[in-house]
């Protein structure tokens, strides 16, 4: 399913993020664009399935519709907890 590929790769690129900046995933923002193809319910369900399979906990997930924005899916930020020693 597409949704579930974008939401792989998705989810990828902000954990790969999280490690490079030293800390634990714990929300991503997200803007929708024109050319997303889906709701952002639908994808919220693709993530929640996803971070559920990878046994990941908690991770919020903030979805921004934005029809001035030409593209489909873009991560503005993420949100990190800092891994203690």
């Amino acid at each position: 399913m597409h949704e579930s590929g974008l939401i792989r790769q998705l989810l990828q690129t902000a954990l790969n993020g999280a490690t490079e900046q030293g800390g634990e995933l714990r929300g991503i923002h997200i803007r929708l664009g024109v050319l997303a193809g889906g709701s952002a319910d639908h994808l919220r369900e693709h993530f929640e399935q996803e971070i559920s399979q990878r046994n990941l906990g908690t991770i919020a997930l903030e979805i921004v519709e934005d029809g001035e924005f030409l593209g489909g899916i873009e991560i503005e930020s993420i949100e990190l907890t800092e891994e203690t020693s």
